[in-house]
């Protein structure tokens, strides 16, 4: 997307018809400071909040996206290029991520009573209490549901939030408020910067925010957590993926090229669990190859009713094309079409060689590999060699072979004859491991992210003092001797 900074504004273009379609004031470093200082004050208030009370405050805010529908499916798709579509499902999984975490928050946070082991005259237990400040830096692929998720999350857990969107995707960010001060009243609790990298280092590095949560690169990732480590703050880092597809001799191919063509050309492959890499068992190699290639000759991208919409970054439509064109003259490369802009074909290369930026770099377009495999062994190899591990999924019948597989990769979800599905479901959590981040978003794992676990002791029971206090000192060794030999024998 194209984009300039005049006058402090960053104007946003549509990506499709560079049409200019809005802009957003840049924070200046002294507004930020502001704005983290009143994060603060409304913290210590909204901390000591009700459970009750933040489920009502996040149903009203609900009801507001949902009343807001068409109006964030239009903005997603004009600042991002998507298709209608893909901007209607982002709306749905974000109200269906809303709904499940509001309406689960007792049991998410509820206290948790503790066993006391020998200490019978104690009770323990444990208690989620608010982290203070969150800050959530959003990425724009995704510029509504990689936004709204942690927020919520955020909110839920009862810490007040300060937001950066991408600079690139601006404008959904600036909706979602603008929706939350309208049904919520409460403008100060959830606040809004914008700028570039320069404001979210000041947010990540600031010892006004008590937690942060990072969505994009995983280079941008290893410099947040580098900075995040050295004040020993809290982080939940989503990075990148470099996802896999197995396809197993017993699987049924058709339902696989399906999900292949969906999970790899969706959101014209911007997506951080996109399949970028399918592996095929040698038996039905070819004949997964014929079957894909017909489907993708016939797809293509572009601005009307093609299947797949436009690359969203100019910086992306750049990289993607190196990685396609460095591999050109040394494989096999089936492309549907596409109408020029930035839009890239549906494309699957046949096999590159590994030292290839195509294997070793996230592609984050409509681009697919796909390799001959002959064993579990050699194949769970080929996956954990690129070091991402944020999702994999594994198409066959036989059960038992399948979960073997699954067993060996190094990887946060693994979906079962299905691709992507797993994002959709709001209970279950989410978060790579290696090169793909750290930390959960999503179900009890992601408001627990944002959350301190707090343990907690009382006496049932309460005497004068404690047997192993100075005062009784001596007085009850052999007692406790004996009791340790008969209790633990």
């Amino acid at each position: 997307m194209s984009k300039e900074n005049i006058d402090k504004t960053i104007r946003v273009n549509n990506p499709i018809t560079n049409e200019l379609i809005g802009e957003v004031a840049i924070s200046s470093s002294d507004e930020i400071n502001i704005k983290l200082d009143i994060a603060n004050q409304v913290a210590q208030e909204y901390n000591l909040s009700t459970l009750f009370q933040r489920q009502k405050l996040l149903r009203i805010f609900r009801f507001g996206v949902l009343k807001n529908m068409e109006q964030f499916i239009r903005t997603i798709c004009s600042e991002t290029g998507k298709k209608y579509d893909e901007g209607l499902i982002e709306v749905f999984i974000s109200l269906e991520h809303l709904k499940n975490t509001t309406d689960n928050l007792f049991e998410t946070l509820k206290k948790q009573n503790r066993r006391v082991g020998v200490f019978k005259t104690k009770k323990a237990w444990t208690e989620y209490e608010p982290l203070g400040v969150a800050a959530i830096i959003s990425p724009w692929n995704y510029p509504l549901i990689l936004t709204i998720s942690p927020l919520v999350e955020a909110l839920l857990a009862g810490n007040a939030v300060i937001l950066k969107p991408s600079e690139k995707t601006p404008l959904t960010a600036a909706l979602l408020k603008n929706i939350w001060d309208q049904s919520t009243g409460k403008p100060k609790l959830f606040q809004l910067v914008n700028g570039d990298a320069q404001a979210g280092e000041q947010l990540v590095s600031s010892h006004k925010t008590n937690v942060v949560c990072f969505t994009g690169s995983t280079m941008v990732g290893k410099k947040i957590a580098e900075t995040c480590a050295s004040i020993f703050k809290p982080v939940i880092l989503e990075l990148g993926g470099k996802d896999p597809m197995l396809i197993l001799s017993d699987a049924n191919l058709d339902r696989a090229v399906e999900a292949a063509l969906w999970g790899g050309f969706s959101n014209a492959g911007q997506t951080c669990i996109s399949v970028e890499h399918i592996f095929v068992e040698e038996i039905c190699y070819l004949s997964f190859i014929d079957k894909l290639s017909i489907l993708i000759k016939k797809m293509s991208s572009g601005p009307e009713d093609e299947e797949i919409g436009s690359i969203s970054v100019k910086s992306n439509f750049d990289k993607v094309n190196a990685q396609i064109n460095e591999v050109r003259s040394q494989a096999s490369i089936i492309e549907g079409k596409s109408k020029g802009g930035w839009f890239i074909p549906p494309t699957i290369v046949i096999n590159p060689k590994e030292d290839t930026k195509l294997l070793r770099q996230e592609t984050f377009g409509p681009v697919m590999t796909i390799h001959p495999f002959r064993s579990d062994t050699e194949v769970v190899k080929k996956i954990n060699f690129s070091g991402y591990g944020l999702s994999a999924s594994i198409f066959g019948k036989d059960k038992k072979r399948m979960h073997y597989i699954a067993k060996k990769i190094k990887t946060g979800t693994i979906c079962f004859n299905d691709v992507l599905t797993n994002y959709g479901i709001s209970d279950l959590p989410f978060g790579g491991i290696g090169l793909s981040g750290i930390g959960k978003v999503h179900g009890q794992e992601g408001v627990r992210s944002f959350s301190l676990q707090k343990s907690y002791l009382r006496n049932r029971i309460q005497f004068q003092s404690e047997f192993w206090w100075y005062k009784n000192r001596g007085k009850y060794s052999d007692l406790i001797k004996r009791f340790i030999k008969w209790y633990y024998s």
